[in-house]
């Protein structure tokens, strides 16, 4: 699961190569080398970067946010869908996203092909797991199977971000003053983070990280399990990327990047 996607997909790793998309002045994807100082910019503004061996899937803001697939090794790219999407997200065979035409959630196969919608409402956000799609709509919190059948409906809340962690489904709730809310599908229960209205939102797995907007935007660390929380980085952030041990973060416009235990940041791209 890519829950980088949720954050805007702005940063990725694929095989020793790191894209960056240039938020400060949009010239186009920073392209750097995991083992040396070289670094690439490559012509298009990527957004929700899904990464799979040589290839990397994206939406181009600078041609129209249509959806291309970028080839690593010969940099040559190749238009998949014709037009506006978001929110691309890279599962199984198949490339989920939605239209910025009517906001509804589509799938086709990883070369174009075979495109279907999988929702028949607009959707907010969502998240793909397995066979499973939940995503989120002005009605409330919903579930489907990835082909669009079996839907139904988990909460009346109205989530910015989604992301699910383990058995629960963390959002922002736009009904509840944006506070983080954990959504446990087995029961049908909700825990609040009071103090916590995050902006940006993610997860490794095990922990929870969040520009908290109660807190000037500053990151913070949550344990799901106990509820405790602590700020690991006073400077505001957005656009909360994490690749390995290492959380990515956006600040003024500029990349920084520190460990997930906290500590200094440090800015990634140095050139002006």
């Amino acid at each position: 699961m890519n829950d980088n996607i949720s954050t805007g997909g702005l940063i990725c790793e694929a095989q020793d190569k790191l894209l960056l998309a240039d938020i400060r002045h949009y010239s186009g994807t920073h392209m750097q080398s995991r083992f040396s100082s070289d670094s690439t910019l490559l012509e298009g503004m990527f957004w929700f970067m899904n990464p799979r061996g040589d290839l990397v899937y994206y939406s181009d803001q600078s041609r129209g946010n249509r959806l291309y697939r970028l080839d690593l090794l010969s940099r040559s790219t190749q238009l998949l869908i014709d037009r506006p999407c978001c929110g691309l997200v890279l599962s199984g065979d198949w490339l989920y996203y939605k239209s910025e035409t009517d906001h509804k959630l589509y799938r086709c196969l990883t070369d174009g092909t075979k495109e279907s919608r999988v929702t028949d409402e607009p959707v907010e956000c969502f998240v793909v797991e397995g066979e499973q799609v939940y995503y989120g709509t002005q009605q409330g919190i919903r579930s489907c199977h990835v082909s669009g059948s079996s839907r139904e409906q988990l909460s009346e809340s109205v989530p910015a971000h989604l992301l699910k962690v383990g058995d629960d489904l963390l959002f922002a709730d736009t009904k509840n003053q944006y506070l983080l809310t954990a959504l446990h599908l087995q029961t049908g229960e909700a825990q609040v983070y009071a103090d916590v209205s995050p902006n940006s939102l993610n997860s490794d797995g095990r922990y929870i990280y969040c520009a908290n907007r109660s807190n000037d935007s500053s990151v913070y660390r949550i344990d799901p399990d106990t509820g405790s929380k602590i700020r690991i980085c006073g400077d505001s952030a957005d656009h909360i990327h994490i690749l390995g041990d290492t959380i990515y973060f956006s600040h003024r416009f500029e990349w920084y990047k520190m460990s997930l235990t906290g500590g200094q940041a440090e800015k990634v791209i140095t050139e002006s």
